[in-house]
Formats: structure tokens, sequence, C-alpha cells
């Protein structure tokens, strides 16, 4: 056994110890102590309050010590089965972890507030609808969770679609042609990536309300905007696929006798569609979950998106119902869930590749 490995025995033998000791120390309360109670030292009351974290440390450290001891003493065979076990085991370890959030709010719809607060248990001791039933109330007659999705995609699927075709031009304008003040346009929108929303719903607020357009029924605030290529993000990344295709396509299909927009269209989208796949799910998923933006430019109740309509379910009453909460929350993400799992295969090429397939 190496030197390094020894002293990690160790380690783990010291803080296993220390987890152990923790859970004998007693802390005295507040009336303890003006009774007259000795106050432990300052090291044992934090032993005491960290003795579990101690305890999944030294365990943790200990674990590695035993599989590097017992992994340099196998043959390959098992050295590798026990690496591919590992491996999937910290996999599935961090998808629990990260799923876990999703899983206790689905749990939590069908608990009361006294076993959302009190467990973090998903599996619900008494489980009840009344989440649910409450979540269907409208409130003053004017909105109801369906009326609020409906609301949402009428302008969140306009949205997306002028956000690819926008950007998209946008993309094929910086590059794949060369014109004047090129370089400064590019720097020019490169630097709106940087510029804080905040700083712009003010001068954004005050001309839309000379438009007209704060509280339309088109909801023309947030969807005429993405026509003129306003996510700088999606136009980044499409010029960066767009580097990777060949100009020589572009001669070809000159010369095959497409114009400009036919090149674009019939060469260079086929190409770029996981690309635009993943822009689109971005902003689908951006816009659904947006709040600032519904909340300055509508005002009327009966136009309300599903965000305002969760904020409306928890100003409803005082002491409002959390799985009433939880409810329309997990309803509000659902469609947001249902499109990134059917689109997930084209996501993921939009992520990783960008080389050219032949």
């Amino acid at each position: 056994m190496s030197i390094a490995m020894i002293v990690f025995l160790v380690l783990s033998i010291v803080l296993l110890s220390m987890g152990i000791y923790g859970g004998t120390v007693q802390i005295p309360d507040a009336a303890a102590v003006e009774a007259g109670a000795k106050m432990p030292g300052a090291f044992a009351q934090s032993v005491a309050q960290l003795r579990n974290f101690y305890l999944m440390l030294g365990a943790l450290v200990l674990f590695i010590v035993v599989y590097r001891f017992l992994f340099k003493r196998a043959n390959l065979k098992v050295q590798h089965l026990m690496s591919t076990t590992i491996r999937y085991v910290i996999l599935i370890g961090v998808g629990v972890f990260m799923v876990y959030p999703l899983l206790w709010m689905v749990s939590a719809t069908f608990k009361d507030n006294n076993e959302i607060f009190s467990t973090l248990s998903l599996i619900p001791s008494r489980p009840t609808l009344d989440g649910y039933r409450a979540a269907m109330n409208d409130y003053g007659g004017d909105i109801n969770i369906w009326r609020a999705m409906l609301n949402t995609y009428k302008y969140v699927l306009p949205r997306v679609l002028f956000t690819v075709i926008s950007s998209t031009i946008t993309a094929y304008g910086f590059g794949r042609f060369r014109f004047r003040g090129r370089n400064a346009l590019f720097a020019l929108l490169m630097a709106t990536l940087f510029l804080p929303q905040v700083v712009l719903n003010i001068p954004q607020f005050l001309m839309y309300r000379k438009f007209g357009w704060v509280d339309s029924p088109y909801y023309l605030a947030l969807i005429v905007p993405s026509l003129f290529a306003q996510e700088t993000y999606f136009v980044y990344m499409l010029i960066q696929f767009m580097r990777n295709i060949p100009r020589e396509l572009d001669e070809a299909a000159k010369i095959d006798g497409c114009n400009i927009m036919q090149t674009l269209v019939l060469v260079l989208v086929p190409m770029l569609w996981p690309a635009m796949v993943s822009a689109g799910l971005f902003q689908f998923m951006w816009s659904s979950n947006d709040f600032m933006g519904p909340l300055l430019y509508v005002n009327s109740p009966a136009r309300y998106p599903a965000t305002l309509f969760v904020r409306m379910s928890m100003d409803a009453d005082t002491g409002f119902s959390w799985n009433r909460v939880m409810a329309v929350s997990l309803i509000s993400i659902l469609p947001s869930l249902v499109v990134f799992f059917l689109a997930q295969s084209q996501f993921m090429d939009g992520v990783t590749a960008g080389a050219v397939k032949g």
C-alpha cells in the first residue's frame, strides 16, 4: 500500500471517528444554559452539528481507498467490470440527484401543507387530490389554468418560429457575405449579448407603450421583437455552425441555378437543422418560463399566461395551499417537458454536432 493510500485511509478513519463521536455530543438548549449547564467546546459543537457530513465523507474516502486497493490487484477483466460498474453507479447517483427536485414537486402535489414541510419522502402518507382540484379553479371568472396555458402558447409559438427564421437569416448574412461595415456591425451585435435585459426594460416599455403594444390582445410587445433577431445568442450559435459548412456547397448551388434564398433554404437549412431545433427549444423554454415580459406588457387578467397565473395562485388568499401551487406549476411545465423529450435527439445533435456529414 502506497503512502498516499495510507494517508487517505487514516483520514477516512478520523472522519468516521468524528462522525461517530459527534453523535455522543449533547448541545444544551437555551433553557439548559440559563440553568447553568456547561456548553461544550467549539470543536465539539461543530463535530456534533456536522456528524452526518463527517460520516458520509469518511465513508466515501474509505470506499475510494478500498476500491483503489482492490483495483490494482485485479486482472484486466475484473478491472474493466469494476470501472464500468462504478461509472454507472456515479451516473445513476448524479441523475437521481438532479431529477429529485422534479420528482419531489410531483409528489408534493398529492400532499398537504404539513406533510410537504415535514418530510422529504417521495411517497405521500396521506395522498390527496385537493391540489389539482384547487388548480382548476378560476380567479374572478376571467382566467383559469387552461386559459392561461392557451394564452402562453399564443405568443410562445410565434415567438419561437420568428426567432428561428430571423436568427437563421441574420446568421446567413454575417456568415456567408462580405459587405462594408460587416465587422463593426458584428461587433455591435456581439456587444448586445452582454447587455443586461434589466437595462432595456424601461426604454422598451416606453417605446412599446407609444406603439400601443402594451396589453395588446395579440401580444405584440412579446412577438414583434422576435422578427428582428433580438436573441443574439442564437445568431452567434448559428454563425458558428455555418462556418463548418464548406462554401463549395454554395458555389455548387449557384452553378445549379439557385439564387441566394434558394441556397439558404435548400442547401444550408438542412445542415443547420439540428442547430435550429436547439435554438427553437431554448426559445420555447425561455419564453414559456418568462415572467418579467408578461408582467410588463400584459395587464388584463383574461390574457395572463401561465407564469402570471402561478403567481396569482400564490396571492389568491392568505395561507395558500402549496399543493395547489405545485399542481399549477407542474401542469404549466408539462408541455415544455414533452416538447424537450420529443426533440431531444435533434437537440443533442445541435449541441454537439457542427461538422458536415458526408
